[in-house]
């Protein structure tokens, strides 16, 4: 766990926590050490004993290949849900809602949730706990392939505007955000828990080693932020890595992109040692004129902003040749 004081940064720039790494400014409950609560803590009636008992007769049993790391403090919960900043009466996408604690949490702040779950024993819990409230609970996998989103996914977004808050399995979380910021402009913003290391690329700025495809979407489309980081201990089972609470909020009105501009980016970073110069001129494209970027610019040294402006050059060369 890291010190008092602990850093995170948007898009590049550096801001500080104000107390300790899992809480954030002015509030620091106490978090045991076994992921449970204290007495009545839980966002609802059942204790956290409760819960996995009530799981355990049902026939679950946690299984590492989807990602289930259940979060049972309430205080922690609570907090997750103000750090997203939803509103009572928001529309939230929650995938992976597992035991439901997070779930409830958002429930009992007045949100409609709709919740995508692949495990069958998992969803039966979810719809026998929560029964008639503002929960629509979808069993499927979230993704169809590691780049597409499935359909049972898509069919249950709404048209309007919703959020996504989840406790993501950590296997699917990258390719899940950024196709949902990519393919749905209505997802105003997420917040989720993902492992640090995905939360420190997503908020990462230009000539960082952290600096990827992902800070690129998500630092031209919106503005991210580490919300707090938190420690192994407070799920169950306790994953090997330490993670995150990343809130992301779309910009207003939505930017316009040019056709295929992430993927140039996701090209050129395949080559992200390589001069802009030998990446573009692969592709046709001789000369260019974007502030800041020179023929030796490697991808990496490239803001958001940038390579939108490479993106219409490069759409410009090749409209001109057919």
């Amino acid at each position: 766990m890291s010190s008092c004081g602990d850093s995170f940064r948007t898009n590049g720039r550096v801001n500080t926590l104000g107390t300790g790494d899992i809480f954030g400014e002015n509030e620091k409950p106490e978090l045991p050490e076994n992921g449970s609560s204290p007495e009545g803590g839980l966002p609802f009636s059942m204790s956290r004993r409760d819960v996995l008992d009530s799981l355990k007769d049902r026939g679950f049993r946690f299984d590492h290949r989807k990602g289930q790391n259940f979060l049972f403090d309430g205080n922690l919960l609570r907090a997750l849900v103000r750090d997203s900043g939803v509103s009572g009466g928001s529309t939230v996408l929650e995938v992976g809602p597992g035991a439901g604690t997070l779930t409830s949490a958002l429930l009992g702040h007045g949100c409609h949730v709709i919740a995508v779950e692949v495990d069958p024993i998992l969803v039966e819990h979810l719809r026998t706990e929560f029964g008639d409230s503002e929960l629509k609970v979808v069993e499927a996998d979230a993704l169809a392939t590691k780049n597409r989103l499935s359909e049972p996914l898509l069919s249950a977004l709404p048209q309007g505007e919703f959020h996504l808050v989840a406790n993501l399995p950590y296997s699917i979380a990258s390719p899940l955000v950024c196709m949902l910021v990519e393919q749905c402009p209505q997802m105003a913003s997420f917040s989720v828990l993902v492992q640090r290391e995905v939360a420190e690329r997503w908020v990462a700025g230009p000539a960082t080693r952290e600096y990827g495809t992902s800070s690129v979407l998500l630092g031209f489309l919106g503005e991210a932020r580490i919300m707090r980081h938190v420690p192994p201990h407070a799920f169950i089972p306790a994953p090997r890595v330490e993670s995150s609470f990343v809130r992301w909020q779309r910009s207003w009105p939505v930017p316009e992109v040019p056709k295929g501009w992430m993927a140039l980016v996701r090209e050129c970073f395949q080559g992200r040692r390589k001069s802009l110069s030998r990446l573009l001129g692969k592709k046709g494209v001789k000369s260019w004129s974007v502030t800041g970027v020179e023929p030796g610019t490697r991808p990496d040294q490239v803001s958001p902003e940038q390579w939108v402006e490479l993106a219409h050059i490069c759409l410009a060369a090749n409209l001109d040749d057919d």
